[in-house]
């Protein structure tokens, strides 16, 4: 009996496991805006949010993250997931970079509640 209720309560913590860390990879995407070439987004790190933009391929591309607690960085796909040759930049805190496609998008990671501010100034 007391073997059942171990493997019951293992069974269950493994169930409830697996449903939080799928709920928490469910990402919303969000369209910025460029004003004049520029944008800023703040947030607070610990879900999944990634900013779509949209640009004219070939334009050198800054990026720069701050977050309350220095820990944050950025991932960065160049193209859209079906675009092929796309590139991904890992782990960064700041990019200055010549994208070749029309779209980038950057997903910000760091500790959770740690509040961020990303900017991203693009021109030639």
């Amino acid at each position: 009996m007391k073997n059942s209720i171990k493997l019951l309560t293992v069974t269950f913590a493994i169930v409830l496991g697996f449903t939080i860390s799928s709920n928490a990879q469910n990402c919303v995407a969000k369209d910025v805006k460029l004003t004049n070439g520029a944008a800023t987004v703040s947030g607070k790190t610990g879900g999944c949010t990634i900013y779509v933009f949209s640009v004219d391929g070939g334009q050198r591309t800054r990026i720069d993250l701050r977050s309350s607690d220095n820990k944050a960085q950025f991932d960065v796909q160049d193209g859209t997931e079906d675009e092929t040759g796309s590139t991904f930049y890992e782990n960064q805190t700041k990019l200055d970079k010549i994208f070749r496609f029309d779209e980038f998008t950057i997903e910000v990671r760091g500790t959770a509640g740690a509040t961020f501010t990303l900017s991203v100034k693009v021109g030639n």
